[in-house]
C-alpha cells in the first residue's frame, strides 16, 4: 500500500533530522506542557466526541495557544470569558472540524507509531504520530489523496523539514 511507503519514509527521514537536528534552540512551550495540555483536553473533549476527533481538536487548539501565548506562563490570564469570545470562538470552531474518518486516523497513527517506536521508544514515538497526523490532516484533507501527493523529494524539502522537526520537539 502507498500510504506505508509515505509512513517508511517520513521514519527514515525523521531519524536523519534526530541525527542531525541541533540542539539548544527550544521553541514554544516546554513539551511537557504541551502533552500536559493536549491529555487534558482529550480526556475533556471526549466526552463529546470520539477519541480521534478529539485528538485533532486538541492538537489544533495547542498550536492556536502557542502561537497566541508563546510561553506557557502568558496562559494564566485565559479565562472562560476570553474562551466565549468571537475571536476564541471562531478558533474553536475551526479546530472542530476534522477532515479524515476514523479508519484513515488510526491506520495512519498505528503505521507510523509501528515505523517509529524503535527510534524513538512508544511514547515519544506516539506524540510524534499524532503531531504529525494533525499535520497532514490539515495540508491533506483527501486522505487517499495524501500517498499521491507526498512523495520523497517533498519530505526532504525545508518546509518538510520544518514540519518534522516541530513534531519531533513534542
Amino acid at each position: 500500500m502507498k500510504k506505508h511507503s509515505i509512513l517508511s519514509l517520513f521514519h527514515l527521514f525523521f531519524t536523519c533530522m534526530q541525527l542531525s537536528a541541533q540542539t539548544g534552540e527550544n521553541k514554544g512551550w516546554p513539551s511537557v506542557e504541551r502533552y500536559g495540555f493536549i491529555s487534558e483536553c482529550i480526556k475533556a473533549a471526549q466526552k463529546g466526541m470520539s477519541e480521534d476527533t478529539a485528538r485533532f481538536y486538541c492538537y489544533c487548539m495547542v498550536f492556536k495557544m502557542e502561537e497566541k501565548y508563546p510561553s506557557i506562563e502568558e496562559t494564566a490570564g485565559m479565562t472562560e470569558e476570553k474562551m466565549m469570545s468571537p475571536e476564541w470562538q471562531k478558533e474553536i470552531q475551526a479546530c472542530l472540524k476534522g477532515y479524515w474518518n476514523s479508519k484513515d486516523r488510526n491506520d495512519f497513527l498505528t503505521n507510523c507509531i509501528n515505523s517509529a517506536k524503535d527510534g524513538l521508544g512508544e511514547e515519544k514515538a506516539s506524540n510524534y504520530c499524532a503531531c504529525m497526523l494533525y499535520k497532514v490532516e490539515v495540508m491533506f484533507p483527501d486522505a487517499s489523496a495524501m500517498a499521491e501527493q507526498i512523495t520523497e523529494e517533498k519530505i526532504n524539502s525545508p518546509e518538510w523539514k520544518k514540519i518534522i522537526q516541530s513534531c519531533l520537539d513534542f
